[in-house]
């Protein structure tokens, strides 16, 4: 069994990968879009957002390529597209909190937006060339900004982190995403390091060997480290990059993350790692599942599996999808 909003997608290359995601999401990147336009300002964002194409573009042109073909596939302009791409890049409400567990093997995330979001997410398998990423995917991005496996055997989640310096750059929904397609975290932060990036998250990745690394970033500060097994991440930084924090934790991202540190062991069960991460001991706003919680993965890099419950359909539970497109 699987969501009646999963997807799979195979393409020879990126712009086809675009093309396709485009043709499957036409109706909801158009009605987004026409959202958008109604609002004053969304002629100073399509003006404003060129200038971050530019340091993309030469970073980054296979993902560029992508957008050029989403565009092209959904029957839209790339200005309109890359204006909508940025425009995720404004402050939200994305409040997160990721779990790592049993020496790296069992990794949780739950996705929290807003209940009205719900509709916007799906499962994703997409497969470019020798690329395949299993993924949360919201719908009118190119992916990479919640939680994957790819098939290099790396798992990366994405919790929003709020920070005082921000700048022209590379948006960082299009850095995770790139990052999601790592098949080396640490030989990877060596460019991201180089990166103009206009703002920044925390990435959290495993490999397949139970290795664990935290990479926290702003616009312009970064750490990476290789942190031991368990691990937890919510909203705000763990590292000196606290100086640069700007949560005032109506998320409860100090309350999310004291609840799960103190609740994830060093070996949990499949069931006892959906307990927690299902918990809303501490209320609607701040308990680590809470209102804004619309979808949920837990990826068992010992059984090659992930399972996956989304808010739109809930009624399904969990739902197991076979990862076993990587070498192990």
């Amino acid at each position: 069994m699987s969501h009646t909003n999963y997807f799979e997608i195979k393409a020879d290359s990126f712009y086809n990968l675009g093309l396709k995601e485009g043709q499957l999401f036409k109706q909801s990147l158009i009605n987004s879009i026409n959202k958008a336009k109604q609002h004053k300002s969304w002629g100073l964002l399509v003006s404003k957002s060129k200038s971050y194409l530019e340091p993309t573009q030469k970073a980054f042109p296979h993902l560029i390529e992508e957008l050029q073909g989403y565009a092209k596939g959904a029957g839209i302009s790339f200005d309109d597209l890359w204006a909508r791409i940025l425009k995720t890049e404004l402050p939200d409400i994305g409040k997160c909190t990721t779990v790592i567990t049993n020496s790296g093997k069992l990794v949780a995330h739950n996705e929290d937006w807003d209940a009205n979001s719900k509709d916007s997410i799906c499962v994703m398998k997409k497969s470019v060339g020798d690329l395949t990423i299993f993924e949360l995917f919201y719908f009118n991005t190119l992916g990479g900004n919640t939680v994957s496996v790819n098939s290099h055997g790396v798992v990366q989640s994405i919790n929003t982190l709020t920070h005082t310096d921000e700048r022209v750059g590379i948006p960082r929904n299009i850095v995770a995403r790139w990052m999601s397609e790592t098949r080396n975290p640490a030989d990877d932060f060596t460019k991201f390091s180089t990166l103009p990036r206009a703002s920044g998250y925390s990435h959290n990745f495993v490999d397949v060997l139970g290795n664990v690394y935290s990479l926290e970033s702003s616009a312009v500060k970064h750490v990476f480290k290789n942190v031991a097994s368990p691990f937890v991440h919510t909203n705000h930084y763990l590292t000196e990059l606290k100086k640069l924090e700007n949560d005032n934790n109506l998320c409860g991202t100090f309350d999310r993350y004291e609840f799960a540190n103190q609740n994830t062991r060093k070996s949990m069960s499949l069931t006892d790692l959906q307990k927690l991460m299902g918990d809303k001991s501490k209320g609607s706003k701040i308990s680590v599942f809470n209102e804004r919680t619309i979808a949920q993965m837990i990826v068992d890099l010992e059984k090659f599996v992930a399972y996956v419950w989304l808010l739109r359909e809930s009624e399904k539970g969990w739902i197991q999808y076979d990862i076993d497109f990587f070498s192990h």
